[in-house]
C-alpha cells in the first residue's frame, strides 16, 4: 500500500503521538519513513540558532524510535519555508505516498477545527494527508 510515509514534526505533544503512529504503520507495512522538521527563517541569528538546535534534538527523537523499530528511516530539516510549503515540496521531491501528522486545535472550538498547517495541506496537498489527533 505505502512505501514511503512522510512524518512532518515540530517536538509538540500531538506531533511526538503523530509520530510514533505513523513509524508504526511503516513498520506494519514495511515502509521506509521520513521525519521532516521545516522552519520558516526568523532571519535573526539567535532565533535561527536555537531552532536548528530545537529541530535537530526532535529529529534525533524521531530517529530513535524508527531504530527501536527497526525500519528504515530519514530525518531531514528544511530550512527557508513555510511549513506547509515545505512539507508539500519536500514529499513531492522524494515521492511519498502518505503524510502523517499531527494537528493542533488551538482555539475554544479547537476540537472541530484542525490546524493551519494541516487544515492547509488538506486542502492543497495532493498526496494523502492521515490526521492524528
Amino acid at each position: 500500500m505505502y512505501k514511503h510515509i512522510l512524518v512532518p514534526t515540530d517536538g509538540s505533544a500531538r506531533s511526538e503521538r503523530a509520530m510514533k503512529a505513523g513509524i508504526d504503520l511503516a513498520k506494519a507495512l514495511g515502509a521506509q519513513v521520513t521525519g521532516l522538521f521545516v522552519t520558516d527563517p526568523t532571519y535573526v541569528r539567535e532565533l535561527d540558532e536555537g531552532l536548528n538546535v530545537h529541530s535537530d534534538k526532535v529529529l534525533a527523537l524521531f530517529s530513535e524510535q524508527a531504530k527501536l523499530a527497526g525500519i528504515a528511516h530519514e530525518c531531514v530539516a528544511v530550512r527557508g519555508a513555510t511549513p506547509q510549503d515545505g512539507i508539500m515540496d519536500f514529499a513531492k521531491e522524494k515521492g511519498c505516498d502518505v503524510i502523517v501528522m499531527g494537528s493542533h486545535g488551538r482555539s475554544r472550538v479547537g476540537k472541530f477545527l484542525l490546524g493551519s498547517i494541516a487544515a492547509s495541506l488538506l486542502a492543497d496537498c495532493d498526496i494523502p494527508v492521515l490526521i492524528y489527533r
